[in-house]
């Protein structure tokens, strides 16, 4: 997981120049900024002094200052001013600085390495052109949360990627409201499935110029090794989704967005609403289930089945062993 890229945000959670989030990337904490030229910049949040990390949630600034002693980066990383500057004497003061991250913008989306070696050009390319409709350049951040698990990551992945499970697990949230026929396309690691809402059939006989302009339905995405983005027609959710301390638990980072900025509290509860209505299915009922087959594969399990209608399961479970083997 550290010796692949990962995608960690939307390009519109730093749109314009003095733009900042932090993001959690595999127990890392790590600091985004836009640049003054507009470039996308990453690095480990984490003070040269004594580790303590020098920003916290999202904002605009020029200057990142360490709450624990008052040491002081610049949007290039450099370390800018630090009280008591007599009592480093001997330190050449002058290398001391944020650790840079490689880091690219892609279709909209902010890709991250956690290492130096790691290279993150082209990671998108095969999947870029599909993604790049959806204006993730422009998305807001809405709402955060993070929920830990006791299930091994990949089964809080697999959740979010077939939906043979919805006439049962979501007989009555997701079955009455959306179909579990759907198609899906494979993009290198990369993968996507899309099913419609069941009201999709009032769009016979109309001009395909005359559709919506977002998809009546929900179009998943599986970005290679571990994140989730969910597109609906009002709105956005993104799941990172890292192993945690055991095998058996993970982290699951769920950020809710706005598919433009908000401007007022009608654009903040309409996010809001689709943050709580989408995070609420996956709480309640799609992790329960992946921690359920959590406790089976630790009691006795020894193999798990794949179907043909869990086709995109198959796919990463493939994608996933390929790497670890190439390792």
């Amino acid at each position: 997981m550290r010796q692949v890229p990962h995608v960690v945000a939307w390009g519109g959670e730093i749109a314009e120049p003095g733009d900042y989030t932090t993001k959690d990337v595999m127990g890392t904490p790590v600091l985004l900024l836009r640049d003054s030229n507009g470039a996308a910049r990453a690095f480990v949040n984490v003070c040269a002094h004594r580790g303590a990390q020098v920003a916290e949630g999202c904002g605009r600034a020029t200057r990142f200052t360490c709450p624990y002693h008052a040491w002081s980066y610049d949007a290039d990383g450099r370390l800018a001013s630090l009280p008591g500057r007599r009592m480093f004497d001997g330190v050449d003061l002058s290398r001391l600085r944020l650790r840079p991250l490689p880091v690219d913008e892609q279709a909209g989306l902010i890709v991250v390495a956690l290492d130096d070696s790691v290279s993150v050009d082209g990671f998108l390319d095969d999947a870029a052109a599909d993604l790049a409709d959806f204006g993730f350049e422009h998305y807001a951040h809405a709402q955060s949360v993070d929920l830990p698990l006791r299930a091994n990551w990949k089964l809080a992945v697999d959740v979010n990627l077939e939906g043979y499970h919805f006439p049962f697990l979501h007989k009555d949230t997701l079955a009455p409201i959306v179909s579990n026929n759907s198609v899906f396309d494979v993009f290198g690691t990369h993968c996507r499935w899309a099913f419609p809402f069941r009201n999709i059939t009032e769009l016979r006989g109309v001009p395909e110029q005359d559709w919506p302009e977002r998809f009546s339905g929900s179009v998943v995405y599986g970005i290679f090794p571990s994140c989730v983005l969910v597109e609906s027609p009002v709105s956005t959710l993104m799941l990172r989704i890292y192993p945690a301390a055991t095998p058996g638990t993970c982290i699951v980072h769920m950020v809710g967005g706005a598919l433009r900025p908000m401007e007022g509290d009608d654009d903040r509860a309409l996010a809001q609403a689709g943050f709580d209505g989408a995070t609420a299915v996956l709480r309640n009922e799609d992790f329960p289930a992946a921690e359920a087959c959590q406790r089976g594969a630790e009691n006795g399990l020894d193999n798990i089945i794949i179907g043909r209608s869990e086709p995109l399961v198959q796919h990463l479970h493939r994608e996933w062993d390929a790497a670890i083997n190439s390792v």
